[in-house]
């Protein structure tokens, strides 16, 4: 590693616990989220908890379902980016940053995505000291664009729009061959990705299935676990569901494609 000073943030138990990480940093961290929502100490609100450590949910109406079983809902807009993927590349990173295979003076970071896994990437990247660049369609929406480019990281705008991703590694596979010290951060094929949703996300289901049960909602029992495919990343929340409730269902929308690793 060269002479800068690393930036960290939490570790996994700290997003899944934010109670335990230190009153200092914690205090400064909510209070920045308001204040200065570039600063690096926003690392430490990745977490599916808002201030008072509760969990943010919302159980849909039977009126609206037609069911009896209760549906509850994750929503993760209250994350630094507005979308939990930034947890998904903090992860990736940091674990990255931890085992000595990138360096913010030498690395310059590729995330290719179509979106929200990108602008997490720019987020976590740029406020990690690191130059980020996000490889996206040129057709998605404007506010991804303005969204990456405030984080400051570069854009690279490959042809077509969410359906093309393969124009998306093609030109990853042509920075990486064109600079030695270029690192692609695929979340298709790193572990930080499924280990962030596998601890973070399972255990925080799994502890709002206690709370439910306490407030009369549910047995305790989680019965199915719905999520889209995409990256494999979100859905691995299901594997740690499956080793508390075996029956449990896991239940997958989307047709993301899955490309090959690079």
């Amino acid at each position: 590693m060269g002479t800068q000073q690393i930036i960290t943030g939490p570790t996994f138990e700290e997003m899944l616990h934010p109670e335990t990480i230190s009153p200092e940093v914690r205090t400064k961290a909510l209070r920045l989220m308001a204040e200065d929502p570039l600063d690096p100490l926003n690392l430490f609100n990745i977490t599916w908890k808002d201030s008072s450590n509760a969990i943010r949910y919302q159980v849909i109406p039977r009126q609206m379902t037609g069911v009896d079983a209760s549906i509850v809902v994750l929503h993760s807009v209250h994350f630094p980016t507005g979308s939990h993927k930034v947890g998904a590349a903090y992860s990736v990173l940091i674990e990255k940053e931890l085992f000595s295979e990138v360096d913010p003076t030498v690395n310059t970071l590729v995330w290719p995505s179509t979106g929200n896994y990108g602008i997490g990437g720019a987020f976590v990247g740029c406020r990690m000291g690191f130059e980020s660049i996000v490889v996206l369609p040129q057709n998605m929406s404007r506010e991804r664009f303005q969204k990456i480019e405030s984080y400051g990281a570069r854009i690279i705008a490959t042809p077509g729009s969410e359906s093309n991703v393969k124009e998306i590694y093609d030109k990853t596979w042509e920075l990486r061959r064109s600079d030695p010290n270029i690192r692609i951060l695929n979340q298709f094929e790193v572990m930080g990705n499924y280990r962030f949703h596998y601890h973070v996300t399972g255990n925080t289901i799994a502890e709002l299935a206690d709370i439910l049960k306490q407030r009369g909602i549910g047995s305790g029992h989680i019965s199915a676990y719905a999520s889209a495919m995409g990256s494999a990343g979100t859905i691995a929340a299901g594997d740690r569901l499956k080793q508390l409730w075996p029956d449990l269902k896991i239940v997958r929308f989307g047709t993301d494609p899955v490309p090959h690793a690079l």
